[in-house]
């Protein structure tokens, strides 16, 4: 990615993070993909000379950090890092550090050594994983689950960045439901003044729909009940808890969901289309 586009992504994030909230929406954080799409792997150099892959197959929670050396942002995230890489120490989790090939490798190295991190540390040859990805702020955390779905991503914070970092880690090796994830996320309402009513849930709905088209029906009911906890009253968040029912082969409970989302949008699509299927299957 050439100085001009990159500086325009930086611009663009930078407004961002001044119009929207403190805490990442959907697409804010990586231009290019959204959580519950999918990642393809990459082999990179390492700094030490080898060639290591971005994801592990075998972890179900693969971790990765784009930083910046000589960046005060870059090295509290590596350090928060390394307190959760010691902690998940022994558990399934594939634990990245990955820096432009553009950065000199001193520097590197002594950020490195200075954060206190162990994890191998691949080097993005001509930023093709940014690019790729459209990262746009440095840094950034990506949690990966064992097929290769992005689960979330986390900009860097400077409150509760190792706990938000820690229960996603866990949610993913089933350790904690979504509630845990929730309460992590939502600290006290003061320091949201911009925030969109009913953000939270449509953010959630959203994510459910990508699960629904890789037929992940589990994941879609996890976050069709998040929705719904914030709010009750949301027919896509009752149709998305029908079509991921409906995927699980619970008809009369996802016509439940159907008839409840219709009551409050009887013009949803989706609704009306999940309910004459079930009913077809009966």
């Amino acid at each position: 990615m050439g100085g001009h586009a990159r500086g325009r992504l930086i611009r663009r994030a930078l407004v961002g993070a001044l119009l929207g909230s403190l805490w990442p929406l959907t697409g804010f954080a990586f231009a290019n993909v959204e959580a519950g799409q999918q990642i393809e792997n990459e082999e990179l150099p390492t700094l030490d000379g080898r060639r290591e892959m971005l994801l592990s197959r075998k972890a179900l929670a693969n971790v990765f950090v784009f930083f910046r050396p000589s960046h005060d942002r870059s090295l509290k995230a590596l350090k928060a890092m390394a307190a959760c890489e010691k902690e998940f120490a022994g558990k399934p989790v594939r634990w990245v550090a990955v820096v432009s090939d553009s950065q000199a490798r001193d520097e590197v190295r002594a950020v490195v050594a200075e954060a206190g991190i162990h994890m191998p540390v691949l080097v993005d040859e001509g930023d093709r994983l940014y690019g790729k990805l459209g990262v746009r702020l440095y840094p950034v955390v990506g949690i990966v689950d064992d097929k290769g779905t992005l689960l979330d991503y986390l900009p860097f914070q400077q409150i509760n960045y190792c706990d938000m970092i820690r229960v996603r880690i866990r949610h993913a090796l089933a350790e904690v439901d979504l509630a845990a994830v929730e309460r992590v996320d939502n600290p006290p309402k003061a320091l949201f003044p911009n925030a969109v009513p009913g953000a939270v849930a449509k953010r959630r709905v959203k994510l459910g729909e990508m699960f629904l088209e890789s037929r992940q029906w589990t994941k879609a009911v996890e976050q069709a009940r998040i929705a719904l906890e914030k709010e009750p009253a949301m027919a896509a968040a009752h149709a998305l808890m029908g079509q991921a029912l409906a995927g699980q082969g619970k008809c009369d409970e996802a016509l439940s969901a159907f008839d409840q989302a219709l009551r409050l949008d009887p013009g949803s699509a989706s609704a009306a289309e999940g309910k004459r299927g079930c009913k077809a299957k009966r």
